[in-house]
């Protein structure tokens, strides 16, 4: 595939298509020019050219919120003696990062110390603002222990 810059002479309509053949891209204006060329005539131009540069997109800082369980678990009746501990997600750090992976990145940086783990069976969740739960959002208005770091 190449780029073709196609122009109709009869009205001055210029454009750059993505096309195999100059043909092609000749094709593909008449396709998409159509009622503004129809009748002003069969005269066509097409030269090859670079592809165009992209415009990278502006990435924006969202925050991440990392969580992790905690683990409760006493010798009575309420937790099988041992074998069914309750699971309690909380709020551990919130991020700011552009991407998912970069706020992982950047969790592992900022507290080393908590072991921050994103994969397999037992890892860290990470969620945005829109992906958060409610239990979580409740949780951490209830003044469960979290850290703000930028």
């Amino acid at each position: 595939m190449a780029y073709y810059e196609v122009t109709h002479l009869g009205t001055q309509l210029s454009g750059v298509f993505n096309s195999t053949t100059q043909k092609g891209a000749i094709y593909e204006a008449a396709r998409q020019w159509g009622n503004q060329v129809k009748g002003q005539g069969k005269e066509w131009t097409s030269v090859k050219v670079k592809a165009p540069k992209k415009e990278p997109e502006p990435r924006i800082m969202k925050k991440y919120y990392i969580c992790k369980t905690r683990r409760m678990n006493d010798n009575t009746a309420e937790y099988g003696y041992g074998d069914y501990p309750s699971y309690t997600p909380y709020v551990s750090l919130i991020v700011e990062a552009e991407t998912r992976r970069l706020a992982q990145n950047k969790a592992k940086k900022l507290d080393p110390k908590s072991g921050y783990s994103f994969g397999g069976q037992f890892g860290n969740l990470i969620y945005t603002d829109s992906d958060l739960p409610k239990s979580m959002c409740t949780a951490r208005l209830r003044s469960t222990p979290w850290i703000l770091k930028e």
